[in-house]
């Protein structure tokens, strides 16, 4: 039976959804590291900026759900988490901008997979979310296929160890 990888395992997806020409370090650090991120505007579709800066938004709706259900190292991961897809978010957007597109705007609320009621749903929820944004980001296009394929290949190391 396969384990569920870890929070900290989940959260260092975002690292390695490091797709498009996104430059991202930070997981073999301290958990509360955030990475720094760098995008080319260039290598994704203005179609898939849209997709992309909504899924972003998703994903800092729910870490700010997951962060209020945790404590300890847990919750500062989920802090980092929440600030890395920020930068990424906002990295989006100024790529959006720089092709004279369209920004979706943020929801106030979104409908979260899975209900979160303590730590573990909350974990549950994280693993949920990275993961969901590794569908997304290879939807983003072929560029991006090299990078989910380290991704991948990070989180089975990652899994595996833990």
């Amino acid at each position: 039976m396969r384990q569920k990888p870890s929070l900290a395992v989940s959260i260092c997806l975002v690292v390695g959804l490091s797709a498009i020409g996104l430059a991202v370090g930070g997981c073999g650090g301290s958990p509360a590291s955030t990475p720094d991120t760098t995008i080319s505007s260039t290598a994704v579709d203005p179609v898939d900026l849209g997709t992309l800066i909504e899924a972003e938004n998703t994903a800092i709706y729910a870490y700010g759900v997951i962060g209020a259900h945790l404590n300890g190292p847990s919750r500062n991961q989920a802090q980092a988490a929440l600030k890395a897809h920020e930068r990424l978010r906002d990295d989006w957007i100024q790529a959006a901008r720089d092709q004279d597109q369209e920004i979706p705007p943020a929801a106030i609320a979104y409908d979260l997979p899975i209900e979160v009621h303590n730590s573990a749903t909350a974990e549950s929820l994280a693993v949920e979310i990275e993961t969901r944004l590794i569908t997304v980001y290879q939807s983003a296009g072929a560029s991006a296929a090299e990078a989910l394929a380290r991704a991948q290949a990070r989180l089975a190391v990652l899994t595996s160890a833990s």
